[in-house]
């Protein structure tokens, strides 16, 4: 089942603005009837799936512990994997390795940076899931004892920091999967005191009713990876506390379903493209695909997730995103390049071993280079090896499609001229709103890659406490917010045009208007007139790769009726050399980019990197080049900036046809 309109999921009121009443009756949508199933699937274990008039599902859990992800006696099937990969059995010994290290840690204390304490919780949940597997694989009592003084320990805290609930949600996680991994050792006591804690600090935050503040569960109207994240963590708790609480825990379980299925999940629509970018597709949707097979393996259904066609084919998004040596489109709030390991879940599914020949090239290169401490240090490292399929890891081909067209929320389009090689070129156009989740001031924004070098690229993500302290709300995305002060999420460090030294409008929305590829062209364009209301009559700008050897950003724009200076703007790390005034040389690390500015006469300039702001990040070993020029009263200008590397720099034909002719 696929987002429906009409679902009172999508028209819950803002927690600051509810009442008691009011939030009883947003919140009765939620209290289906618990439907008793019958005696003969309870004796025999077997998961319940059934559906109430309306379509919402019953859910009834009989599996005995351990019910989550993984039953008892299928570790053999687990060893058999690992003997089988090589490649597993590094990520198994890498996870026994770092219990040994754990061992040895102190205790966690209850931490609040900023507002989050969430450091606090995805510790907890790398301990407590890596021992709890270490002790099931191995046998090792140990691992077990560990893990139940950490479950202990956290159980102790005061809060889980309810008011940031993705900390509630990590840490009920971990100790839904400590629970019921180690119940057949962890004691009475220990049982009661986590049952009881996942409860009070965790399920009980989430409800409005009982919730110590409203602000608790704010997060139900989100759309974003707190969706998933947040619900997932509930629904884990819900499912191994059903025993003692079935009717709270069902309607829990049905609410996480309704909200991920209907909402969450409704932003991977229609081609698979994610909104908030290539770091916080990892995070939503390895909490999704967690909550996807616990309700499957348990419940028996994804009740309709599975449905979802652009949650289904969202890796082909984050393959056509990744580029050579840890490199993608690090567009929004995006971190440092490293596994995505949901890929090898969608590879099984669709049994498509080109989703994990990127993953398995990150890998690779990070091994090479000792990184493998920064492709492993992930919290959920043990569903990978769940979710990995040897078949699929057997023989892996880079794919042949050069084009990725993705629209939705924040369209984006991904070109190349051929997979690997020193001369594979890569180029992206990014669409959608600054006004999305974890969106910059980007709209239009291109890249482009050639090999390993990133010739015009994106600054990516500055840490978020390291801007807050100083007063930044980066919540706020309206367009006077102090969010877009700070350097890397306004628009002056992106690959744009700035008008007249404006910001672009917050809620505007460009999508990806024409896209193609033929033999020698392969191209996007995006109208950005509306993100550029009131500066411009008319702006389009069009990215192509043509005769898969150089790259092309041509913008076509009617000015309004007055003088307006432009700044055309790269972010680049290469050095720049001006050679004439439409002509300048980069270089890096030995090889050669010439740009030839053609349509328009301009002033090639650079521009400095260094924080303009005390709050801002710095920005080493790059450097803005570009032009600026002025464009008369309603004058039409077509302006065409050509990337050609040094090699292909002899008959290039600059004529460059207008992009109503790019079809």
């Amino acid at each position: 089942m696929l987002h429906n309109p009409t679902s009172p999921v999508q028209s819950l009121p803002c927690s600051e603005e509810v009442s008691q009443s009011r939030r009883d009756f947003a919140f009765s949508i939620f209290n289906f009837q618990f439907s008793i199933i019958s005696v003969l699937l309870l004796l025999v274990f077997a998961p319940a799936v059934a559906q109430t008039s309306n379509g919402q599902p019953n859910i009834s859990i009989a599996q005995p512990h351990p019910r989550l992800l993984l039953f008892q006696g299928e570790e053999e099937q687990i060893k058999a994997k690992i003997r089988e990969s090589e490649f597993l059995k590094e990520i198994h010994d890498y996870i026994v390795a770092r219990c040994n290290e754990i061992m040895d840690e102190p205790l966690l204390e209850r931490i609040i940076t900023g507002r989050r304490m969430l450091t606090v919780s995805r510790k907890a949940l790398e301990r407590i899931y890596y021992l709890s597997y270490a002790w099931r694989m191995t046998g090792e009592d140990r691992y077990a004892a560990r893990a139940e003084k950490e479950m202990v320990n956290v159980c102790g805290f005061t809060d889980w920091n309810p008011s940031h609930f993705l900390d509630v949600a990590e840490m009920t996680l971990a100790l839904s999967i400590g629970y019921d991994w180690l119940y057949p050792y962890i004691s009475d006591s220990t049982k009661e005191t986590v049952r009881k804690t996942i409860v009070k600090k965790g399920l009980n935050e989430s409800m409005p009713e009982t919730a110590t503040d409203r602000e608790n569960y704010s997060w139900l109207k989100k759309t974003n990876n707190w969706n998933q994240v947040c619900n997932t963590g509930m629904a884990f708790g819900a499912i191994v506390t059903y025993d003692h609480n079935p009717e709270l825990s069902a309607r829990i379980i049905r609410r996480s379903v309704e909200l991920v299925r209907d909402a969450g999940m409704h932003e991977y629509l229609p081609d698979g493209n994610y909104p908030e970018g290539y770091t916080y597709w990892s995070y939503g949707t390895a909490f999704n695909v967690m909550l996807i097979d616990a309700l499957e393996k348990c419940v028996g259904s994804s009740f309709g997730m599975t449905d979802n066609k652009g949650f289904m084919k969202t890796g082909e998004y984050i393959l056509n995103m990744t580029t050579q040596d840890l490199g993608c489109f690090a567009y929004s709030d995006c971190g440092q390049v490293t596994m995505s390991f949901p890929m090898f879940w969608f590879a099984k599914r669709a049994n498509d071993s080109n989703l994990v020949w990127g993953e398995l090239q990150k890998y690779n290169y990070m091994k090479k280079n000792g990184m493998t401490e920064r492709a492993l240090s992930v919290r959920f490292l043990p569903s990978f090896i769940l979710w990995a399929s040897t078949e699929t890891m057997k023989n892996p081909q880079p794919p042949t499609q050069r084009l990725y067209v993705g629209q939705g929320k924040t369209p984006v389009a991904l070109l190349r001229n051929h997979w690997e090689g020193k001369d594979e070129i890569f180029a992206g156009l990014k669409g959608g709103s600054s006004a999305t989740n974890h969106a910059h001031m980007d709209v239009g924004s291109f890249v482009m890659y050639r090999g390993a070098n990133q010739w015009a690229k994106d600054a990516g993500l500055q840490e978020y406490y390291s801007l807050e302290r100083h007063g930044i709300t980066l919540s706020n995305r309206t367009q006077n917010s102090s969010r877009w002060d700070a350097f890397r999420f306004g628009n002056r460090i992106h690959n744009l045009i700035i008008f007249s030294d404006s910001l672009q409008r917050v809620t505007a929305y460009a999508k990806i208007d024409s896209y193609g590829d033929t033999k020698d062209f392969i191209f996007a364009t995006s109208d950005l007139t509306s993100v550029n209301e009131g500066l411009v009559e008319n702006y389009e700008r069009g990215v192509a790769i043509v005769e898969n050897r150089y790259v092309i950003v041509r913008d076509e724009i009617t000015n309004i009726d007055k003088t307006n200076p432009i700044r055309w703007a790269m972010l680049t790390p290469a050095i720049p050399k001006i050679i004439d005034k439409n002509t300048a040389e980069l270089t890096l690390n030995g090889e050669k980019m010439i740009v030839k500015v053609i349509g328009k006469e301009v002033e090639l300039q650079t521009w400095s990197t260094d924080p303009p702001n005390p709050f801002d990040a710095p920005n080493p070993g790059t450097v803005l080049f570009g032009f600026t020029c002025k464009l008369e009263p309603s004058e039409n200008a077509n302006i065409t900036v050509f990337l050609i590397p040094e090699e292909e720099y002899k008959n290039i034909n600059y004529q460059v046809q207008s992009l109503n002719n790019w079809k």
